[in-house]
């Protein structure tokens, strides 16, 4: 029976707990720790754990693998104050939406023999709170391993098991491009939504406005309802990318801005792009040759051939198979 540590009680790690648990059954004993008392109830209510104790540093011990399911701001103290407790070949992972200074402090207070594999489970749903955790929440998602040059095969092997058990794709990355991406698909569409919602209500005729608004101004602007707090310090976790994919909005608004203003048939042509571009991303027909040099990695997806192999690596970055009806646009008329 593998020993699992589960530090923090929210819907991601209580996710994978009961995913593991129900494609496992009996395989794991599972020891939670959090802030929130009422937390731990639920998750032991919930079968994620089958028991809780006060403080982390209990939690772990005689752990085998440890699930940090924690915010940011509390990863760097969790991971000095687990080191000195952790046994040797224990495997630590995380589910936080930034990597790389999670790597940077685990390399700094995680001791020799402890072994530290970035992970990020990406649900295909929107998941809100620890009561939407569920055996099937990340069925089919895409499950971020985030690899560097240290990392420990054997380690990495059980957080790809992890994922794979979970139904997730494991998905190769290092830290920067996994940041990145992150910025882009995570904090990027609040800021925009958040930023639409301002500008409009700005307007001297707001009130006037505000009556024409349709659904399709509604689902635009419903990431701005967000908790402040929480779209505060998602803006923040990793300033210097978000500003870039901010940059590049701008860039493409103005873009849109101009041919709207000349004519012709450049904007035409540029909404048929976006069409077909979230079709594909729909049908999950996305293939990295499409973006990338012929032939080129990324960095993430190298380490991972150079540590498992090609087969591996390919295994995970199939496509569906759809058909290119599903994302080829077509005119009317």
């Amino acid at each position: 029976m593998t020993k699992l540590a589960l530090i923090g009680a929210d819907v991601l790690g209580a996710s994978i707990v009961l995913a593991l648990r129900k494609a496992r059954p009996g395989r794991f004993d599972v020891t939670a720790a959090a802030a929130d008392p009422d937390s731990l109830k639920l998750l032991t209510k919930m079968g994620a754990a089958d028991r809780s104790v006060d403080g982390a540093r209990r939690a772990v011990e005689d752990a085998e693998v440890v699930v940090l399911d924690t915010p940011l701001i509390h990863t760097r103290d969790l991971l000095e104050a687990l080191g000195p407790v952790l046994d040797r070949g224990v495997v630590v992972t995380d589910t936080g939406p930034v990597k790389a200074p999670v790597i940077r402090w685990a390399r700094e207070f995680l001791p020799r023999g402890v072994h530290f594999v970035a992970g990020r489970p990406v649900p295909l749903v929107d998941l809100g709170g620890l009561e939407d955790a569920s055996a099937d929440a990340l069925a089919g998602a895409e499950y971020c391993v985030v690899t560097e040059a240290g990392s420990d095969r054997d380690a990495v092997s059980t957080v790809v098991s992890l994922a794979e058990v979970c139904g997730a794709h494991p998905f190769f990355l290092d830290a920067g491009e996994h940041d990145t991406y992150s910025a882009a698909m995570g904090a990027l569409p609040t800021v925009i939504a958040a930023s639409l919602m301002e500008t409009a209500s700005s307007s001297n005729s707001w009130a006037e406005m505000s009556r024409l608004a349709s659904g399709h101004f509604r689902e635009m602007t419903r990431l701005s309802d967000r908790d402040p707090e929480e779209s505060h310090a998602a803006s923040m976790i990793n300033p210097d990318d978000l500003v870039h994919w901010i940059d590049q909005v701008i860039a493409g608004l103005y873009r849109y801005r101009n041919q709207i203003a000349e004519g012709g048939d450049e904007l035409f042509g540029s909404f048929i792009n976006a069409w077909e571009q979230r079709a594909r991303w729909q049908a999950r027909a996305v293939h990295p040759d499409d973006v990338r040099t012929e032939g080129r990695q990324g960095s993430g997806e190298a380490m991972a051939e150079m540590m498992f192999g090609t087969l591996l690596v390919d295994r995970y970055r199939k496509m569906t198979g759809r058909s290119r009806k599903q994302w080829e646009y077509f005119r009317k008329g």
